[in-house]
């Protein structure tokens, strides 16, 4: 009777589990794997999931022991209420990004679901029912199981977008220009279209549909037959996708940005990120890459391209396209000859502006048309925008950062926007998925902010200790809150006019 029992509750808290980790899936972009690295992250960082944890994995093992049956009932009867309650903190339900029941999503619920019925019915069949316990315990594995099995499906799936997208881009023919980087590509391609439009007829990616999904959809639904540009953001989670979207796409002109640790995480190397970048410049006729990076400043003289911009910032010889900054004013150059001057918008980073002139030039437009809307460049939303809030504080918002070259820079317009005596503040989780240095980079960060004087607020748990020992290196002391809405909250009482506030980063909310 105690083993039906717990074998009900048990499977009851599979299904409340299944909840919470296939909205995390979503949430995670379906990537097989996911769900136990988040799992683990939360155990290892946000309290009392220290604890948790273990409890949950030893209840689970507890309810295999088909010896005992009492003893097996009572560990199933435990892994189900520690399930239902793992990792505390990250809710069943979400907020305020809650499930969404999208097609795919149902898919992948049914072959869960189906995969756990067939396992549960096993344990019964075998005379071990407390063993559903287990499997409350794997319900993270079991969700990324799923999505392994629905990879190839998925792919099948969405292969009669991609061909309507590409039968759609053989008619009209615009000029296609990819745009990657491991970071500023969004704003590189909000500048591209910016110094574009007007020229002609120009359709970019929105917001960041940087993948497969997003682009088809970016052609089939925007795209029309008046398109003559069409500017397309790329993104990678490793090799073969860039050079899969090409495939495609068939961009003719091909920009990166940057080279840098973001992705680290699934990536490892930097050699390995410039290699899945570079799957951009397959077949392009012109490269136009920031050579202020080096690693891109070697590409340049290796690539097999018909034409290759160079861009920079730093003055150094042989660049196609340089942005110098004197004092408040820039020099702009083209080939070597002072094409202008430029009073960039706060904020505007220059590598990027660089790219997207030579990327400019590189389609075909007018020389002095281009040139003449770089002042109207303007930041991306939620990349280093600056405003002023009713109170009178300064807002900084690169909420959609999370790199270590982003953040120095939002951090330096910080300090020139808010002169001393006036209050500095940084708030931010840290930077995610930086792999190996993630730790280290978030530490030197907190050390640059204590060094900018600026008043470092922690949000979560994520990144807590590394922010927080570099904080202390810096001789700074950190205030921690639990939330986005905690930090609101400090933000309203501890600043006033004059005043100023860095928002940098922002996490989902399963992260801890």
């Amino acid at each position: 009777m105690l083993a039906a029992v717990a074998a009900s509750l048990a499977s009851a808290a599979v299904l409340a589990a299944d909840l919470r980790w296939l909205r995390v899936m979503q949430r995670e972009h379906y990537i097989a794997g996911s769900c136990t690295a988040v799992a683990l992250r939360w155990a290892e960082c946000r309290p009392p999931n220290q604890y948790l944890g273990p409890v949950l994995a030893a209840a689970g093992i507890v309810a295999l022991g088909a010896w005992l049956p009492d003893v097996a009932a009572g560990g199933a009867l435990l892994a189900a209420a520690c399930a239902v309650a793992f990792p505390v903190g990250l809710p069943l339900a979400g907020s305020p990004r809650r499930l969404a029941w999208t097609p795919r999503l149902r898919r992948l619920a049914a072959v869960c679901v189906a995969g756990q019925g067939l396992m549960a019915a096993a344990a019964v069949a075998g005379g071990q029912p407390a063993a559903i316990g287990a499997l409350a315990v794997l319900v993270p594995a079991v969700v990324d199981g799923a999505a392994l099995v629905m990879g190839p499906v998925e792919a099948l799936a969405a292969r009669r977008y991609r061909v309507a997208a590409r039968a759609k881009l053989a008619r009209v023919a615009p000029l296609v220009i990819g745009v990657t980087g491991s970071y500023g590509k969004t704003s590189a391609k909000n500048h591209v279209r910016g110094l574009l439009g007007g020229i002609f007829e120009v359709v970019a990616s929105p917001a960041s549909w940087n993948n497969s999904a997003g682009l088809c959809r970016t052609v089939n639904e925007y795209v029309t037959e008046d398109t003559r540009v069409l500017v397309a953001e790329m993104g990678t989670y490793g090799p073969g996708e860039i050079r899969a979207m090409c495939a495609w796409l068939r961009p003719e002109i091909g920009v990166i940005t940057a080279i840098g640790p973001v992705h680290l995480e699934r990536m490892k190397t930097l050699d390995v990120v410039l290699a899945a970048k570079s799957e951009l410049l397959d077949g392009v006729r012109s490269a136009v890459l920031n050579t202020d990076d080096e690693r891109l400043a070697r590409l340049a003289d290796a690539a097999g391209c018909a034409e290759v911009w160079r861009c920079g910032t730093k003055g150094q010889p042989g660049l196609d396209v340089s942005l110098e900054r004197e004092d408040d004013s820039v020099t702009v150059r083209v080939r070597g000859e002072i094409a202008g001057f430029l009073d960039p918008q706060p904020g505007v980073h220059l590598g990027n502006v660089a790219c997207a002139l030579g990327a400019a030039l590189a389609a075909g437009a007018p020389r002095d048309k281009v040139l003449g809307r770089l002042s109207e460049l303007v930041v991306p939303a939620h990349r280093a925008a600056t405003g002023v809030s009713d109170s009178g504080v300064v807002v900084i918002d690169d909420t959609c950062n999370s790199n270590p070259s982003g953040a120095r820079h939002a951090l330096d317009l910080l300090v020139h926007a808010i002169p001393e005596p006036g209050r500095r503040a940084v708030i931010t989780p840290g930077m995610v998925e930086l792999g190996p240095v993630q730790d280290a980079e978030n530490r030197a960060f907190a050390a640059a902010v204590a060094g900018a004087g600026a008043q470092l607020v922690v949000v979560g748990w994520t990144n807590r200790r590394a922010l927080m020992a570099g904080a202390r290196d810096g001789g700074a002391e950190v205030i921690t809150v639990a939330s986005r809405p905690a930090a609101r909250h400090w933000v309203r009482s501890a600043l006033s006019a004059g005043d100023g506030v860095l928002w940098e980063n922002d996490l989902p909310d399963h992260y801890p």
